[in-house]
């Protein structure tokens, strides 16, 4: 095998792995932008009784969602993501209706 044929192939690959500065920085003003959007949504769900009880719903089966101490935009914003999308077990309904006796 040719050893130099290997050499420049691996050297490529690693060249291109490589991410420039311009857009790491791209990709985080793209996650930030994403964060404030989804923030903003969440606020706005907040504002209607529907959308408030869903969010407190959520707050007691999952707990608070927080951004943590140096936690990049782009992961808190794949935890608020996972933690809206996340499936809220249905609790248990009972078998029968409840009968009314009043008379």
């Amino acid at each position: 095998m040719d050893n130099s044929r290997k050499a420049n192939r691996e050297d490529n690959e690693i060249t291109l792995q490589y991410k420039t500065r311009q857009e790491t920085l791209l990709e985080e003003e793209l996650s930030e932008d994403r964060l404030t959007q989804l923030l903003a949504s969440i606020s706005q769900l907040d504002q209607t009784p529907t959308g408030a009880a869903e969010i407190q719903r959520r707050r007691k089966l999952f707990g608070e969602c927080k951004r943590i101490e140096g936690e990049t935009s782009g992961q808190f914003y794949a935890r608020l993501h996972h933690w809206l999308d996340r499936e809220i077990p249905q609790t248990k309904s009972p078998l029968h209706v409840p009968r009314q006796t009043g008379d």
